[in-house]
């Protein structure tokens, strides 16, 4: 690729490399950069007494920018169910739109593989598993120079198949268990309530089945069986004080209904105390998550990854908590 100042008579077929003001019908108008310099153009600057033009001109083998950013956009979610739209491509960016809320899903390392082939495109995207609203920018892919070697394009798109798609949020029978003792306050129980709906309704669940019993493995015991018979997804409990150990009041009171402990912990502050347990009912498995008591708050915490997993049925293992410990200082 050529790229420098050129007589503006031979740019015919450059690519404008800066956006530059000319008088066109004693008007004054904006020609963009990236703009393809073609007769009119040429005439045009000439008129405006504009002698010389610096530009980029491609050779035979490469293909302009905002073709290749195109032709990585379609493949990089070349999936019917990616749940993700292409914006117009414009100065050698093509963005990719969520069609729904959810979270966004790929394999970094594919990511980085794909980054690796050339400086020559870069394509950044929200953190793997980050929430996302429909209609928002989730990645973005960018050619850096104005044309990209037609080898390097074909390497790219290889490796590119399917790597970004947005998992929507499902529709989820979520019950919320509050343990009581003689000091529980009851505007800390109201507040709970009406943050965890706020939480839940940002990713599309509209109900939230409240119960309240005193903090004792009894108590805890009945409510859990009450929200498994009534067919809850997901159970969340608050306990008077927050779960400091595995013989903790919640988590013998799951183990005693026959519910596994996946965790305890996480490497996520604030949101370090939370509880991941299932229990095996009919064909499903129910999640049930000892909240933190940070999640009181509206303030984002690690229990929203988990639940942002959870409400698009992805499966958590210890390892995938784990990870979380890489930007888990929030």
């Amino acid at each position: 690729m050529f790229f420098g100042e050129v007589k503006t008579e031979s740019s015919l077929n450059g690519i404008l490399s800066i956006s530059i003001e000319v008088i066109k019908d004693k008007k004054k108008i904006k020609v963009s950069k990236g703009t393809i310099i073609d007769k009119n153009l040429v005439e045009l600057l000439l008129i405006n007494n504009v002698e010389y033009i610096t530009c980029a001109m491609l050779d035979d083998d490469e293909i302009d920018e905002n073709t290749a950013v195109y032709k990585i956009s379609k493949k990089i979610i070349n999936s019917k169910n990616s749940n993700i739209k292409i914006q117009d491509t414009k100065r050698g960016r093509c963005n990719l739109i969520s069609n729904v809320d959810g979270v966004i899903s790929f394999l970094p390392n594919q990511l980085f593989s794909i980054n690796s082939i050339t400086n020559d495109i870069g394509i950044s995207s929200l953190k793997v598993f980050s929430k996302v609203k429909k209609d928002q920018i989730v990645a973005s892919i960018k050619a850096i120079p104005f044309g990209i070697k037609k080898k390097q394009l074909q390497a790219i798109i290889n490796i590119s198949k399917n790597c970004f798609k947005i998992l929507p949020f499902k529709k989820k029978n979520i019950h919320l268990i509050q343990t009581t003792n003689k000091n529980t306050v009851t505007k800390i129980l109201e507040k709970t309530l009406k943050v965890t709906d706020e939480r839940l309704s940002s990713c599309g669940v509209n109900k939230v089945v409240e119960k309240k019993c005193s903090h004792e493995i009894k108590s805890i015991c009945l409510k859990l069986k009450e929200s498994i018979n009534e067919n809850a997804d997901i159970i969340l409990i608050f306990g008077t004080s927050a779960i400091c150990d595995i013989n903790d009041v919640i988590p013998k009171a799951i183990k005693q209904i026959n519910g596994e402990i996946l965790r305890l912990g996480m490497p996520v502050e604030p949101g370090n105390l939370m509880l991941l347990a299932e229990i095996k009912f009919s064909k499903k498995k129910i999640s049930i998550i000892g909240m933190p008591a940070c999640a009181r708050s509206k303030k984002e915490n690690g229990v929203d990854w988990v639940l942002w997993r959870k409400l698009c049925d992805l499966k958590i293992s210890s390892d995938d908590i784990n990870h979380m410990g890489n930007g888990g200082l929030l």
